[in-house]
C-alpha cells in the first residue's frame, strides 16, 4: 500500500510515456525515430546551402573615391547631367533623398500642433467672422491673391487657394465685405478651371484642376457675385465718409490716426474695385465671337488702373507671424497644413505661396497678357493669327491666358468664328485658281467639290497648329512633331486635288496650270513647323555645341526651300492678277482694289523671302565659323561609347522622315556635304573669312528688312557682332587658346553670339 503511494519520479514519468518504453507503441516510436531524422537531414541540408551561400558572397574592397568624384563633378557646369546607361534621365528624376521637405510632402508634419477645419476653428473662438479692421482685410485679400496665383503657377488648388479657411464656407462669414470677396475668388476659381479645361492646352506641370470636392459657389449666378461685390464697395464707402467728415470738421481730433484708417479703407476698396473689374472681365471674353472683348478691354483697362493702387498698399495688410511650426508664419485665417492629405495625382512637391509683391506682378502680367490678347480678333488672316500666336508663346504666357487665346481664336470650330477663314488664306496665300476671283472651275461643280473637300479636310491641320501653339514652350516641341505626321498626309491629298484640279483647269485655260497650288500652301505651313521644331531645341537648350553643326546645316536647307516656296506663290499670285486684267479689263474702282491687295501681299511675300535669305546666309556664317573651330580642335565631340554622330543626327531629326517635301535629309548626305566643305578649305582662317563674308551678307539683308518682321532688330545685333568676331578669328585672335569658344543666346533665343575665349 505504501509502495502504491509513493510519488512518481521524473524517470519514472519518461519510462511510462506512450511513445518511449512501451512495447505497445512500438510502432509511435518508429514513426518518431523516421521523423527525427528528416528533421536532422533538413537541418544537414540547410546548413550545407549556408556554407555554400558563404562561400559564394562577394568579398568587397572598399576604396575612398570622394576626391576623384569631386574632381569629375568640377568639370561639370551648371545645369550639365551626366548619362550613363545604367543612370538616365528616369533614375535621376527618381533618385530624391527621401525626407527632404521641399519634394516629401509627408515631412511637414502637424507635430503636437491641432490643425482644425473652418467651422470647428470658429466654435471654439479661434477665427473671427466679422468686425474686421481695414488692415485684417488688406492681409487676408493680399493672401488670397497670392494662393490663386500660386495655383495659376502649376500647384494643387487645395494647397494654395482652399489653404484660406474662409474659403471653405464664405457662407457663413458675417463680415459684408470679406463675405463678398471670397465668393468672388470662388466664382473666379471656377470660371478659371472651366476655361482651362475647355481650351486644353496644359499639362500636369501647368496646371491641377482637381478641386476634391470643395464647393465653389455654384449656386452664386455671377451678376449676384458682381453685386455682393457692389455692396461691399459701397459698405466701406459708408465707412470712409464719416471718417473724411470728421477730418474736416474736427480740428481736436487725432488726424493722423483718422488718415491712416481712410488710406487703410481706400486700400480695400481699390482691391473690391481691381476684382470685380478683372473677374467681369474674364466673363465677358467667354461670350461667343468675341462678343465681350470689347467690354472685356475697357474693364481690362479699369483693372490695370488699379494695380498701383494695390501695389503701393502691400504694407498697410497684416503680415503672417513667424512660428516654428512654419516657414511660411501663421497668417489669420490661413492654415497651411489644413488640406496636406489632399495631394494632387503628381509627384509630391513642397508649395511655395508667392510673395505679395510678386504675386501683384503676376497678376499686372496677366492684365496686360489679356489686353494683348484682345488684339487677335482684329486679325482676319490666319497667318497673321498664326503668327500673333506664336509671338504671344514666346513670352511664356500662363495657362490662363493661353487658354483664353484659344477659345477666343477657335470658335463654333471655325477659325474666329468664321468658316470661310481658310479659304481666304489660301487665296491671299497664291491664289488658286479653282476659288479665285472670277475663275473658269468657279461654276464647274467637279472643280468645287474638290476644292471644298480639300479646305475642309485642311482645317483639322490648321487647328492642331493653333493648339500646339497654345502649349508651354516645352511641349510645343512634342506637338509640332506630331503636327509633322498630319500634314504630311495633307500633302499628299494636296498634290492629289492639285492633279485632278490641272486637268480639269487645261481644258478651259491651257496656259494656267493648277499644279502645285494648293501643295504650295501646305509646304509653307510644314517648312514653319519644321523651322520651329528646330528652333524651340536651341531653346530648350536640347542641343550640345557639337551639334550646332548639323542642326544649322539642316536650318540652311529648310530656309532655302521656304524661299522657293514663296518664290512658287509670288509667281501663281502674278499669275492670277494677269488673268484677271484680261477677262475684266483695266478700269473700275473694283479691281484696282483688288490688285492693290494683291500687290501687297507679293510685298509681303518678296519681303519674308529676303528675311529667310538673311537667315540661311546667317545658317552659312555658322557653319564656315564651326568648322574653322574644328580646324582649330576647338570642337569637343563626346567619344562614340556614348552614341555615335549618326544616331544623333537621325534623332535630332527623326520627325522629319514622315515629310515627303521636303525631302528628308539623311547623315549620308550630311557627311557628303560636311567632306566637300572640308575640301574646299585647308585651313581655319578661310573659313573665318567665308563665314564674315556670309554675315556680312546677312547683315546688309537685314538692315533692308528692318521694317518686315519685329524680330529682325535683333538678329542685326547677333549678326554685326558675329561679323566682328569672324573678322577677328580670321585675323588669328585667340588662335592659340585651346578653350572652346561660347555661345551666347541672351540676345537671340535660337542665333547665339559666337565669343572667343
Amino acid at each position: 500500500m505504501a509502495d502504491s503511494e509513493t510519488p512518481q519520479t521524473q524517470d519514472d514519468q519518461l519510462s511510462e510515456s506512450p511513445l518511449i518504453g512501451d512495447p505497445e507503441n512500438a510502432e509511435n516510436s518508429d514513426e518518431l525515430s523516421v521523423l527525427t531524422s528528416e528533421v536532422v537531414s533538413g537541418v544537414e541540408s540547410i546548413t550545407k546551402a549556408l556554407s555554400k551561400l558563404g562561400a559564394n558572397e562577394p568579398q568587397y574592397n572598399w576604396e575612398d573615391i570622394s576626391e576623384d568624384f569631386t574632381a569629375a563633378a568640377s568639370e561639370l557646369k551648371l545645369g550639365e547631367l551626366v548619362h550613363d546607361n545604367i543612370f538616365g534621365l528616369f533614375e535621376a528624376m527618381s533618385a530624391i533623398e527621401m525626407m527632404d521637405p521641399k519634394m516629401d510632402a509627408g515631412m511637414l508634419c502637424n507635430k503636437a500642433k491641432k490643425v482644425l477645419q473652418f467651422e470647428p476653428a470658429v466654435k471654439a473662438g479661434l477665427l473671427k467672422i466679422k468686425d474686421f479692421s481695414a488692415e485684417e482685410l488688406i492681409g487676408v485679400m493680399d493672401e488670397l491673391m497670392a494662393c490663386l496665383v500660386t495655383w495659376l503657377d502649376g500647384h494643387s488648388l487645395v494647397q494654395t487657394v482652399f489653404t484660406c479657411l474662409y474659403m471653405h464656407n464664405p457662407f457663413i462669414i458675417e463680415d459684408p465685405c470679406l463675405k463678398a470677396f471670397c465668393i468672388a475668388m470662388l466664382k473666379m476659381c471656377d470660371t478659371i478651371k472651366t476655361i482651362v479645361n475647355r481650351a486644353q492646352v496644359f499639362e500636369e506641370e501647368d496646371f491641377q484642376a482637381m478641386t476634391y470636392g470643395f464647393k465653389m459657389a455654384s449656386d452664386v449666378t455671377e451678376t449676384r457675385a458682381a453685386g455682393m461685390l457692389k455692396e461691399a464697395e459701397e459698405e466701406i464707402t459708408r465707412k470712409v465718409k464719416p471718417l473724411k467728415s470728421q477730418l474736416r470738421v474736427d480740428s481736436n481730433c487725432d488726424s493722423d490716426l483718422l488718415q491712416m484708417q481712410i488710406k487703410g479703407f481706400e486700400a480695400v476698396l481699390a482691391r473690391l474695385k481691381f476684382y470685380k473689374a478683372f473677374y467681369l472681365a474674364l466673363i465677358s471674353l467667354e461670350k461667343s465671337e468675341g462678343s465681350g472683348v470689347p467690354t472685356a478691354r475697357q474693364l481690362l483697362n479699369t483693372a490695370l488702373n488699379l494695380i498701383e493702387a494695390v501695389r503701393k498698399t502691400i504694407g498697410l495688410g497684416i503680415q503672417p507671424v513667424s512660428t516654428d511650426d512654419s516657414k511660411q508664419g501663421s497668417m489669420m485665417g490661413f492654415e497651411p497644413l489644413v488640406n496636406q492629405r489632399l495631394l494632387p495625382p503628381s509627384f509630391p512637391r513642397y508649395t511655395a505661396i508667392f510673395s505679395r509683391k510678386e504675386a501683384v506682378d503676376y497678376t499686372e502680367g496677366i492684365v496686360k497678357r489679356f489686353l494683348h490678347i484682345c488684339e487677335v480678333v482684329n486679325y482676319g488672316s490666319l497667318h497673321l493669327i498664326i503668327d500673333f500666336i506664336l509671338e504671344f508663346s514666346k513670352k511664356r504666357p500662363c495657362v490662363l491666358t493661353r487658354s483664353y487665346l484659344q477659345l477666343l481664336v477657335w470658335q463654333n470650330n471655325n477659325l474666329l468664328g468664321k468658316a470661310e477663314t481658310i479659304r481666304d488664306a489660301i487665296r491671299t496665300f497664291n491664289s488658286p485658281p479653282s476659288i479665285a476671283e472670277k475663275s473658269s472651275l468657279s461654276g464647274n461643280p467637279k472643280a468645287i467639290e474638290l476644292a471644298d473637300s480639300f479646305i475642309g479636310r485642311a482645317a483639322r491641320p490648321v487647328k492642331s497648329i493653333i493648339h500646339a501653339l497654345g502649349h508651354n514652350r516645352a511641349r510645343q516641341r512634342d506637338k509640332l512633331a506630331h503636327l509633322l505626321e498630319e500634314f504630311a498626309a495633307l500633302q499628299d491629298e494636296a498634290d492629289k486635288v492639285d492633279a485632278q484640279l490641272h486637268t480639269l483647269l487645261v481644258k478651259v485655260e491651257p496656259q494656267r496650270q493648277h499644279l502645285a497650288c494648293f501643295g504650295s500652301w501646305v509646304l509653307y505651313h510644314t517648312l514653319n513647323i519644321m523651322i520651329q521644331y528646330l528652333l524651340s531645341g536651341f531653346e530648350l537648350e536640347l542641343y550640345s555645341p557639337h551639334e550646332y553643326h548639323y542642326v544649322f546645316w539642316y536650318l540652311e536647307f529648310l530656309f532655302g526651300w521656304h524661299m522657293t516656296c514663296l518664290n512658287r506663290a509670288e509667281k501663281l499670285l502674278q499669275a492670277q492678277e494677269s488673268a484677271l486684267e484680261q477677262k475684266s479689263g483695266r478700269s473700275g474702282k473694283k479691281n484696282k482694289k483688288k490688285k492693290k491687295a494683291s500687290e501687297k501681299t507679293i510685298l509681303e511675300h518678296q519681303g519674308m523671302w529676303h528675311l529667310y535669305q538673311g537667315m540661311r546666309h546667317l545658317c552659312q556664317g555658322y557653319l564656315r565659323a564651326l568648322e574653322g573651330f574644328e580646324l582649330q580642335k576647338k570642337t569637343k565631340k563626346p567619344a562614340d561609347k556614348f552614341g555615335s554622330e549618326k544616331l544623333r543626327y537621325e534623332r535630332r531629326f527623326l520627325p522629319f522622315q514622315s515629310v515627303d517635301t521636303p525631302q528628308p535629309m539623311f547623315y549620308t548626305h550630311y557627311k557628303e556635304y560636311s567632306n566637300m566643305s572640308k575640301m574646299k578649305a585647308s585651313q581655319s582662317t578661310e573659313l573665318f573669312i567665308m563665314a564674315s563674308n556670309a554675315f556680312q551678307q546677312a547683315k546688309s539683308i537685314f538692315e533692308l528688312v528692318n521694317n518686315v518682321h519685329s524680330e529682325v532688330t535683333l538678329l542685326l545685333k547677333v549678326t554685326k557682332t558675329n561679323l566682328v568676331v569672324a573678322k577677328l578669328a580670321a585675323g588669328g585672335h585667340k588662335k592659340d587658346s585651346k578653350i572652346p569658344p561660347a555661345f551666347d543666346f541672351q540676345c537671340h533665343r535660337a542665333f547665339p553670339i559666337i565669343k572667343l575665349k
